[in-house]
C-alpha cells in the first residue's frame, strides 16, 4: 500500500471517528443558532478590524479591547458555541495525537 493510499485511509479513519462526528454536528448546531451565528460573525469582524489596524501600524486602544473581550465574553457563555469548542477541544487533542505518532515513527527511524 503506497503512503499516499494510507493517507487516504487514516483521512477516512479521522473523518469516520466520534471526534470529527460531534465536532461537525456542534458546528451545524452553532450556525443553525441565530444567537450564535450573529455573535460568531461579531466577534470575527472585529477581529478582522482590529488585525487590519495593528496590521497598518495602529494601536489598539481599551475601548476597542474593551468590545472584543464582551463578545468573547458572550460566547462563552452561548451554549452552543460552549459546546462546540469543547467537541473542538477533543478534535484538536485527536489531531495531536495523530501526528505526535507519526513524529515518533519518524524520529525512530
Amino acid at each position: 500500500m503506497s503512503i499516499m493510499e494510507k493517507a487516504q485511509e487514516l483521512g477516512q479513519e479521522i473523518v469516520d471517528s466520534t471526534e470529527y462526528k460531534n465536532l461537525k454536528s456542534a458546528e451545524s448546531d452553532m450556525q443553525d443558532d441565530e444567537e450564535a451565528s450573529s455573535l460568531l460573525n461579531d466577534f470575527q469582524a472585529k477581529q478582522k478590524q482590529l488585525q487590519m489596524m495593528q496590521a497598518n501600524g495602529k494601536n489598539i486602544n481599551q475601548q476597542q479591547q474593551q468590545e472584543i473581550q464582551a463578545i468573547q465574553s458572550k460566547m462563552q457563555n452561548n451554549p452552543k458555541i460552549k459546546k462546540f469548542m469543547e467537541v473542538q477541544d477533543k478534535f484538536n487533542k485527536l489531531m495531536e495525537t495523530v501526528n505526535q505518532t507519526i513524529s515518533d515513527q519518524l524520529q525512530s527511524s
